[in-house]
């Protein structure tokens, strides 16, 4: 059967019922995300640019786009651009960036000073005295340095130290024992051999110096942990007195090497997340030579600047992290390309003429009354649940009560007025706006926690929860359809912008959000019982999430996407919940024949249609916690009763669980 006749009966609306006829072969029951979605599935092919592309994408191109138009107009109206004003950072960086002829002709050049400085290192001394400078201009080490709330004072910074140094950046590429992996091995050592080559380094040796690069970084991968175990908040806080980080290893300065990153004498503490890495690390000092390091530092230059430089540095790092990774066949064009570079190093003046432009202030009124509702929802269902003791409901509602917002852009901009950029250093312009954040954000340990801090840009698609500082952030930049639409009916917003509140509310009582008390510290609120209750219902998520696969053979991994998929059962639910409100107090509507349930349940699977290349499918599976947009869709509304009776869906079908779980 095409289309399910009772559904359009109930509908009271042929036009939804006759365009599915025309473009969908499965029941609502069987699969609703196909259903939905099937139309667009079949018309839409993965921009050659892309591995992937679905909702976030597209809106992700619109913003580049009005970025774009942003960038135009300061190209003809560059009058009175004073210096170190937001439009002249913006403008002279793209211009910068856009000066493709002068890439050329500096070639490797911008290089030189850096290669030279690696050349000087005469011991392992050397090389610790230059990582730090490094870092701080973006180049991979051995191990992150950052400053971030303390996970247990979260009142101030403190300085964290995690596992780092890979170029292939997960594990499992080195270690995993299959043919696709063992492939790649064999691209990435020809590809660092290539870089050398561009170069000019290690003349003669480039691919016996490429294999003793992998083996070191394959040595690090032995001990990095996994992301599931990177997802253990108690076992990833390991505080450490510089007394004790001078114990943990014999080779490291600590002392001088924070001095080097610009840290106070005074600092008396860092949280060092995998202290089995550094360990390593320390030992792999004695093991490998000083020319083995001075090696290894040659590609982390290469590594992280290859994309800055000329067109053969260009086409050979997208030739082995798209194509090869990803299966990308085609480079994006230069303006996007620029573009993001722009939103990564100067996010904030960019997004300061972005929200000008494209984010009015009535968007920003509704996003805050759609959390408002959301927030009064969870409430009420705190209040009614029946697996939940009233003290461990009292801390609950205490910690969302305590949830911050931040809306579109910041109350106060970063100021970036001292910060060189020029129109003809685009290299430069890298570096030093990468050490100018980088000098911003590390001057902060040991200071009390910055209430205006911003994780993301405003043009940025995403938004987030943090655990530390329990606050929900939703950029600008993701406020666009399909994801929130001022003129849209209020269903279709619950259903879209409503559930990503809701997801991130939930972030705060997910598995390891909920490890966070209502002031943002690593500190149990629950009773013992009411712990060993949320964790049997998030054992049975991780049970069915275990059960889907990709590409035939794929398991997704249930424990690794635990967070995301409470995070969407719960801002589903509470969603749902915040439209009922607020249909009491305006009333059901029923718009071209679909009731504001059926329109909420719809506007949720058109938000999660996406679609892979087969490489980048694979990777995000091992390495992503998000699960694909299909199973975030069915996974979800198979637990959920409303969505039941909204689409007449049966029992004994697939998109009924006979055992559904609810949490939040």
């Amino acid at each position: 059967m095409v289309v399910n006749r009772r559904m359009c009966i109930l509908l009271l609306s042929f036009s939804f019922c006759l365009l599915n006829a025309q473009i969908t072969k499965v029941e609502p029951s069987e699969d609703f995300y196909t259903y939905v979605n099937q139309a667009w599935i079949n018309n839409t092919e993965i921009p050659d640019e892309y591995g992937s592309w679905g909702s976030f994408h597209e809106v992700y191109q619109n913003n580049q786009d009005y970025l774009k138009e942003i960038l135009t107009s300061l190209q003809t109206n560059s009058v009175n651009l004073g210096k170190g004003s937001e439009k002249q950072i913006v403008r002279d960086f793209y211009n910068s960036g856009m000066d493709t002829m002068a890439l050329e002709a500096l070639g490797k050049q911008p290089l030189l000073t850096y290669l030279k400085q690696i050349g000087e290192i005469q011991s392992i001394k050397d090389y610790l005295d230059l990582i730090p400078k490094f870092y701080a201009m973006g180049i991979q080490a051995p191990f992150y340095v950052w400053a971030s709330p303390d996970e247990k004072n979260s009142v101030v910074y403190a300085l964290y130290i995690a596992q780092s140094g890979l170029g292939m950046g997960n594990r499992a590429y080195y270690l995993e024992d299959n043919e696709k992996y063992e492939n790649i091995r064999k691209e990435y050592v020809a590809h660092i051999t290539k870089m050398f080559q561009l170069a000019g380094i290690n003349e003669g040796k480039e691919t016996e110096k490429a294999k003793k690069v992998f083996e070191m970084e394959t040595v690090m991968a032995r001990i990095h942990r996994t992301p599931v175990q990177g997802r253990d908040s108690e076992r990833s806080y390991n505080k450490k007195t510089m007394e004790e980080l001078k114990k943990m290893t014999f080779n490291i300065d600590w002392p001088g090497y924070f001095q080097a990153l610009g840290i106070e004498d005074d600092m008396e503490y860092a949280i060092v997340q995998e202290p089995e890495f550094i360990a390593v690390f320390d030992r792999m000092l004695q093991d490998y030579t000083v020319e083995d390091w001075k090696n290894y530092t040659q590609w982390k230059l290469l590594q992280s600047t290859g994309t800055y430089l000329s067109k053969s540095f260009r086409d050979q790092q997208f030739h082995f992290y798209q194509t090869v990774f990803y299966g990308t066949p085609k480079q994006q064009p230069r303006w996007k390309t620029v573009l993001g570079t722009l939103n990564g190093n100067v996010g904030q003046p960019l997004g300061k003429l972005y929200v000008e432009k494209h984010f009015p202030k009535k968007n920003k009124d509704k996003m805050l009354e759609l959390v408002a509702g959301l927030k009064e929802a969870l409430s009420n269902r705190i209040d009614g649940y029946d697996w939940m003791s009233q003290a461990t409901k009292a801390a609950a509602q205490h910690k969302l009560g305590n949830i911050g917002v931040k809306m579109g852009y910041p109350d106060r901009w970063l100021d970036y007025s001292n910060l060189e950029i020029k129109a003809d250093d685009y290299f430069g312009n890298i570096v030093r706006s990468t050490e100018f954040n980088f000098n911003r954000e590390i001057n902060r340990v040991g200071e009390s926690i910055d209430p205006n801090y911003w994780g993301m840009t405003p043009p940025t698609v995403n938004a987030y929860y943090s655990p530390t500082r329990n606050e929900i952030v939703f950029p600008a930049g993701i406020l666009n359809p399909p994801f929130f639409d001022y003129e849209a009916d209020d269903a279709t917003n619950f259903g879209s912008a409503g559930v990503i509140i809701g997801h991130e509310i939930s972030h705060g009582f997910d598995d390891k959000g909920s490890l966070y008390d209502a002031e943002g510290n690593l500190k149990s609120w629950w009773t013992t019982e009411d712990r060993e209750k949320f964790e049997q219902r998030a054992q049975k998520i991780e049970e069915q999430f275990n059960e889907y696969k990709v590409l035939d053979s794929i398991s997704i991994n249930g424990k690794l996407t635990l967070g995301e998929n409470i995070g969407d059962l719960g801002g589903m639910a509470i969603a749902f919940e915040a439209m009922k409100l607020n249909q009491k107090r305006k009333g059901p509507k029923v718009i071209n024949g679909l009731t504001d349930a059926q329109r909420f349940f719809i506007a949720y699977a058109k938000m999660w249609r996406i679609k892979f290349r087969d490489n980048v499918l694979a990777n995000q599976v091992k390495t992503d916690p998000h699960s694909p947009g299909e199973f975030r869709t069915n996974g979800t509304l198979s637990n959920f009763e409303e969505f039941f009776k909204a689409f007449d869906i049966p029992k004994g079908t697939k998109m009924r669980r006979e055992e559904t779980v609810e949490i939040w």
